[in-house]
């Protein structure tokens, strides 16, 4: 056999071979890429998802808390004051534990900090409502509070939806960032912006803040 005709039979069998074997590598890694990304995907759902039940479940204890201080015709026993009590820290623990993955997995801008440490500020009211035995105090859908705490809610959901979705910061930017969050100038920072006065009188949540700053943080 010439070598021409070697040379022939080698190319027509080597040829299909390394097509085959790049398809077969180019597919895979494609494949590994779009698993990664649904994966990824998927936990970024599963983050929006939570933020969605605690939003939903602050507001259900919100009302809970309005019947039992204002409309109930009995006076709250202590029981059912501390049920409310451990709602209301459970619901915190669950809106740090996404303030800590958002610090961890998405890089934050200022104003993302400030608005994500004025939400944990907003979430705290509930409970120092609690502890002083009175309703939030938000009384119309234009009090300053309530319309505040609305619209951080959704820059928080839409930081929530990042999860997953970008490169993650470094540890050092990370650990800045859940620090800066979680600071005790924001309960200042939310007395200071929302809780002023309407229709002549001073908001009663203005007072809740100062009342546990130390438990801010």
């Amino acid at each position: 056999m010439s070598d021409s005709l070697i040379i022939d039979l080698l190319k027509a069998i080597i040829g299909p071979l390394l097509t085959v074997g790049l398809a077969w590598v180019v597919g895979n890694e494609i494949s590994a890429n779009w698993t990664h990304r649904q994966k990824r995907r998927e936990y970024s759902l599963t983050v929006v998802a939570e933020f969605y039940r605690v939003y939903g479940d602050f507001f259900a204890l919100w009302k809970l808390c309005n019947f039992t201080f204002r409309d109930s015709k009995s006076d709250p026993a202590h029981a059912g004051i501390q049920d409310l009590l451990n709602s209301a820290t459970k619901l915190e623990s669950r809106m740090e534990t996404l303030l800590l993955r958002i610090a961890s997995e998405v890089k934050l801008e200022p104003s993302e900090i400030k608005s994500l440490g004025l939400f944990r500020q907003g979430v705290q009211l509930l409970r120092q409502s609690i502890v002083k035995r009175r309703i939030l105090g938000w009384t119309s859908s234009e009090h300053p509070e309530y319309k505040a705490f609305k619209s951080l809610s959704v820059a928080v959901g839409k930081l929530a939806s990042r999860v997953g979705a970008e490169e993650a910061p470094a540890l050092e930017i990370a650990q800045v960032q859940m620090g800066k969050i979680t600071e005790n100038v924001w309960s200042k920072e939310w007395q200071k912006t929302f809780a002023k006065k309407q229709d002549g009188k001073s908001v009663d949540n203005a007072a809740l803040g100062a009342v546990e700053q130390d438990h801010a943080a």
